[in-house]
C-alpha cells in the first residue's frame, strides 16, 4: 500500500491505518520522517538525499529535490526519485526524530517489563 503526504485527509487516514498493523519500529519511525530531509545509502553503494514524501511498509519510498551520489563519487541532482526498500542499506534520519511518540511508547514498554521482573516471576493459576 502507497501513502502519500500530499492530500491531509489521506495523511490522517494512512497515520490512523499505520497505528494499527502490524508494522516494527523503523518503518514506523520512518513514517514519522515523512516531509524531513533523509540520507539514504542503497545496497549498490549510491546514496540520494532529499526530501522524504512518502514511505511504504516495504521501506519503498519516494524522495523529492534529491541529490544522488554514486560510487564513483559523481554528484547529480534530480528532481523526484522513487527507491525499493529492498535496495536500502541504511538511511539517516534528522535527530528532531529522537522525541518521537514510537520511541516514548517503547521506552515505556521497556520500564514495564523491568517493573515486571523485579517483581519476580508471574505465579501460574
Amino acid at each position: 500500500r502507497r501513502r502519500t503526504i500530499d492530500n491531509k485527509t489521506n495523511s490522517f487516514l494512512s497515520k490512523a491505518a499505520r497505528s494499527m498493523s502490524n508494522i516494527g519500529i523503523p518503518v514506523k519511525l520512518l513514517y514519522e520522517a515523512e516531509s524531513m530531509k533523509v540520507t539514504v545509502e542503497m545496497k549498490n553503494g549510491e546514496t540520494y538525499r532529499g526530501l522524504l514524501l512518502s514511505a511504504e511498509d516495504t521501506m519503498n519510498m519516494t524522495l523529492s529535490d534529491v541529490i544522488r551520489t554514486a560510487r564513483n563519487g559523481q554528484v547529480s541532482k534530480l528532481p523526484s526519485v522513487y527507491l525499493r526498500g529492498g535496495g536500502v542499506r541504511f538511511i539517516a534520519l534528522p535527530d528532531v526524530l529522537r522525541n518521537a511518540p514510537v520511541f516514548k511508547k517503547v521506552a515505556n514498554l521497556k520500564r514495564k517489563m523491568e517493573e515486571d521482573n523485579k517483581s519476580g516471576p508471574r505465579k501460574k493459576k
